[in-house]
């Protein structure tokens, strides 16, 4: 482990007290501050201060609960709620979906350079320059490569703000070749690095 996680590590786990305005008083609550993130997260998400998310905890707490043990509770529930959202957004399903509205050739690829996802524009695009390929032919006799490696491309996608990344393409099938270029961003996976490639005339 790095001495960045590490670190990391520790402040997850470091109890912090902090003395809370709820309502008209004022609740001192000690909690790490991973849950302290939580809460200002779910605070955020709601426009609402971090003492009325514990004011509505307590609300809803037994009389003679643990208001701590109870904000734990709430900020893991407020973190499995943003991870089953997060999964609905994404997986391959998602990327199929994305893939597949998208009005000109566009695929995915993933790390192990498999084709994952692709539109009736992509092999439309392929049948259209290459010759003796059946017009019944899918995806699987495709071979896709870049003009980078993969890994360097993933790499330069996960910059924040770096936008969609130009990069030259090879579609091979048997013993020939279309080259182009196309856009690249990542896909919306959170299991694997891939790329949505989307085609650009030319």
């Amino acid at each position: 482990m790095d001495k960045d996680a590490v670190l990391h590590d520790r402040w997850a786990f470091a109890p912090r007290f902090r003395v809370v305005r709820v309502g008209e008083g004022r609740r001192g609550i000690r909690l790490e501050e991973i849950y302290w993130a939580a809460l200002k997260d779910m605070s955020s998400a709601r426009g609402v201060s971090v003492g009325a998310v514990v004011e509505e905890c307590e609300r809803r707490l037994d009389t003679g609960g643990n208001l701590s043990s109870a904000l734990r509770v709430e900020a893991m529930m407020h973190l499995r709620h943003e991870r089953e959202a997060a999964r609905a957004r994404t997986g391959l399903k998602a990327v199929q979906n994305q893939v597949q509205a998208c009005p000109s050739p566009c695929f995915a690829l993933s790390d192990d350079k498999r084709l994952i996802a692709h539109n009736l524009t992509f092999m439309s695009f392929v049948q259209s320059r290459l010759l003796r390929l059946p017009l019944r032919s899918t995806a699987q006799g495709v071979r896709l490569s870049l003009d980078v490696q993969f890994a360097e491309l993933v790499d330069k996608l996960k910059i924040e703000g770096s936008g969609p990344a130009t990069v030259g393409f090879v579609i091979g099938v048997d013993e020939q070749v279309i080259r182009g270029r196309l856009n690249a961003v990542l896909a919306p996976l959170l299991d694997r690095d891939a790329i949505v490639g989307f085609i650009l005339p030319g």
